[in-house]
């Protein structure tokens, strides 16, 4: 075990011009800490909401709502390009929507580099999804029946938690497909 907190990755140059250099840089160094920082701050608002209903919240909601909007724009935070390179977890080098004749040259020029058609694999495997798919799933309904049988009137908050409970475990469920395997759209087949 390594004295860093963070594992860090191997280090992948790319040819950037300098605006989107630094679009980039400013990313990786502000978004690991930016978007736990952005759910600490709308947590710790709610937690005062249901503690405190007399704090005068409607001015604050709309304070803390603009600055994570305004935080979550890539201007401030930054953002990697569109066709930035990432290893999966296999170890191998991929690099999304390079158009034909780039990867023809790549493939010319590398005899190593295998263009593929595959979708981009999951970050986890099905296991994983359908195991938490599950316990977000039963977690929902056995908050509902609860909720439903407790014989009070309980808060729009915890229905509404409900119910992200269990759209989030029918998002993961729907994880465990290949990418693909579900399209919307009008086919001739």
């Amino acid at each position: 075990m390594g004295r860093r907190r963070f594992p860090r990755r191997p280090v992948q140059r790319l040819p950037l011009d300098p605006r989107s250099a630094r679009l980039a840089r400013r990313y990786l160094r502000v978004e690991p800490w930016a978007s736990p920082a952005r759910l600490a701050a709308l947590l710790t608002l709610t937690t005062v909401d249901i503690v405190d209903r007399s704090a005068p919240t409607l001015p604050i909601w709309i304070v803390v709502w603009l600055g994570v909007i305004v935080s979550s724009t890539p201007r401030l935070n930054g953002v990697l390009p569109r066709q930035s390179p990432y290893r999966t977890a296999a170890g191998d080098l991929r690099v999304p929507d390079v158009p034909i004749e780039v990867a023809k040259q790549w493939v010319e020029q590398n005899p190593g580099v295998i263009p593929t058609v595959e979708p981009d694999p999951r970050p986890r495997s099905r296991r994983w999804y359908a195991t938490s798919s599950a316990v977000l799933l039963i977690s929902a309904i056995v908050l509902f029946t609860v909720l439903a049988n407790n014989g009070r009137e309980d808060s729009l908050l915890v229905r509404a938690a409900v119910l992200s409970l269990f759209f989030v475990g029918i998002a993961t469920a729907s994880r465990m497909l290949p990418r693909g395997y579900i399209r919307v759209g009008h086919d001739d087949s």
